[in-house]
């Protein structure tokens, strides 16, 4: 179902809020299949698919509408290509693909330790977090199978302050109040950007939603808030907020990945080969039909055009896994442990296995990465 949001002109204020509700209430209330079925239904009746073999099956993929740097879970959602690479792989089987929408990474972490989600767009953060739960969870384990969107130096973030305020440099936060999630790569990015200006103790974070940043931000409650896109074009396009400065400023990438049940995973290989082979097709496609992905990207999220056509423009979206990318998860860890957010240290030798990814990849004669380009800097023409 394709839909259009083309907002009419309204106070900023008042449609800020509206807006921000209503993303909300969509996350919360979830998208449902390609055949209507509703997020709650997804968590409440999806069980771990069986192997391949003619049998019936059901597989639920989490994902966040409100996070763009997720936002390949749209185009595989929209175009059905799980399904179709499904079929491909598992021509037997009935495979019923359902899908659910969480506002927050932590919610998907939970379902998926529940057993109710197989299949995870994460960001770095919860990512990471989802693999610690899988080394201390009793029935869970976890393993991380490729990235989903890039943002190259830490695009894709921003430090973002309301219309008119006298905050015109960092510098001007000092003795002033910034709110953003705690624990999430925004708040990384906040703690880099105040240290570059020898802010760190002279600035005050509180902890808060993206939602209720976004807020604050219009009733001028904070003097800045940092978060992730498609937020900060969002209050530029609606002209009740601006950048202050950049994720790009302190040139550590931003990334968002795809997390599994790691027992699903090995039981269902075909059906976590034809996910990967689905997301490569995603990344694909959005590279070369841009504006179509945009209008894919406003049906699915709600969010307007001009700002899904900016999220196609500025990320990356690449599955690939490079050395340098696996360096930015463990500076992430070492954020998380000094938060002290981390039950147990994350080894990423064991939590992330490419096996998946290049086995997608051969079958759909895609060259994967050689040793020498894994371990350089991210190569455009590519990605996967």
């Amino acid at each position: 179902m394709r839909l259009s949001v083309r907002q009419r002109p309204l106070r900023a204020g008042r449609l800020l809020l509206a807006s921000l509700a209503l993303l909300t209430a969509a996350a919360l209330t979830g998208c449902g299949t390609r055949s209507g079925s509703g997020a709650a239904e997804a968590v409440t009746s999806a069980k771990p698919a069986p192997p391949s073999g003619g049998r019936q099956a059901v597989v639920t993929v989490g994902y966040q509408s409100p996070t763009a740097q997720t936002w390949g879970a749209l185009i595989i959602k929209n175009r059905g290509l799980y399904e179709k690479h499904l079929k491909e792989l598992a021509p037997s089987d009935q495979v019923e693909v359902k899908w659910f929408d969480a506002t927050a990474g932590s919610i998907l972490n939970n379902q998926m330790v529940g057993g109710k989600i197989q299949l995870s767009f994460l960001g770095d953060m919860p990512s990471l977090l989802n693999g610690v739960m899988g080394i201390t969870q009793a029935n869970y384990r976890s393993v991380f199978l490729a990235f989903d969107g890039k943002g190259a130096l830490g695009r894709n973030q921003a430090v973002i302050v309301p219309k008119g305020s006298p905050v015109k440099r960092v510098e001007d936060l000092a003795g002033q109040t910034v709110s953003t999630p705690i624990g999430s790569s925004s708040h990384r990015m906040l703690l880099d950007t105040l240290k570059q200006h020898d802010l760190v103790d002279k600035v005050k974070i509180v902890d808060q939603s993206v939602t209720v940043g976004m807020q604050s931000i219009e009733q001028n409650k904070v003097a800045a808030h940092s978060t992730w896109e498609p937020y900060p074009s969002l209050i530029a396009h609606k002209e009740i907020g601006t950048v202050l400065q950049p994720g790009e400023a302190t040139k550590i990438d931003y990334l968002a990945g795809v997390v599994a049940n790691r027992d699903w995973a090995e039981e269902n290989r075909t059906y976590a080969v034809a996910f990967l082979r689905a997301l490569v097709e995603a990344h694909q496609f959005a590279r070369e039909h841009p504006e179509e992905t945009a209008k894919i990207f406003e049906a699915e999220s709600k969010f307007p055009p001009e700002v899904c056509r900016k999220m196609v423009e500025n990320i990356r979206f690449d599955a690939a896994v490079y050395k340098k990318d696996l360096e930015t998860l463990n500076g992430s860890i070492q954020f998380l442990s000094s938060l002290g957010k981390l039950e147990k240290k994350l080894e990423l030798g064991s939590f992330v296995d490419e096996s998946y990814l290049r086995e997608a990849a051969k079958s759909l004669s895609r060259p994967y990465l050689t040793d020498s380009e894994q371990a350089g800097s991210w190569l455009q023409g590519k990605e996967l």
